[in-house]
């Protein structure tokens, strides 16, 4: 399983031993033409659990308008806000993930039950740390 990263500017616990990078770091790094199409692929895809949403540490006036969560299309897993962070402010998304996303046209995955476990049984691992 890959992971996006957590941002470090997402105070909630429990994110066991995934990697978290520096939000603020990304912001207007994304080109331009992958803003629309790669924030719809991660928001749309298959969501795995979703919690209340939180604020924009970017935006403290936005206080409660960022999607939370953890989103999946079977091969990546990803804190949902990133679709919102891609869409508001062109952060940076590794190169690979694009080019996966890419491949598949940017069509949003919904996954069946047997990738459904799969994803959950990986999940399990990581987070439980």
């Amino acid at each position: 399983m890959k992971l996006l990263p957590y941002f470090i500017e997402d105070p909630r616990p429990g994110k066991g031993n995934w990697e978290e990078v520096s939000l603020a770091d990304r912001v207007g790094l994304l080109a331009h033409e992958f803003r629309e199409p790669l924030s719809r692929y991660l928001l749309d895809c298959q969501s795995l659990v979703s919690t209340q949403s939180m604020a924009d540490p970017l935006d403290p006036a936005r206080d409660h308008g960022v999607p939370t969560g953890l989103s999946s299309d079977g091969i990546w897993v990803w804190p949902t806000y990133w679709g919102y962070f891609v869409k508001e402010y062109g952060i940076e998304v590794p190169v690979e993930f694009i080019e996966h996303a890419k491949s598949r046209g940017f069509q949003p995955v919904l996954l069946d039950e047997d990738a459904l476990d799969r994803v959950d049984d990986a999940l399990e691992a990581i987070l439980s740390d």
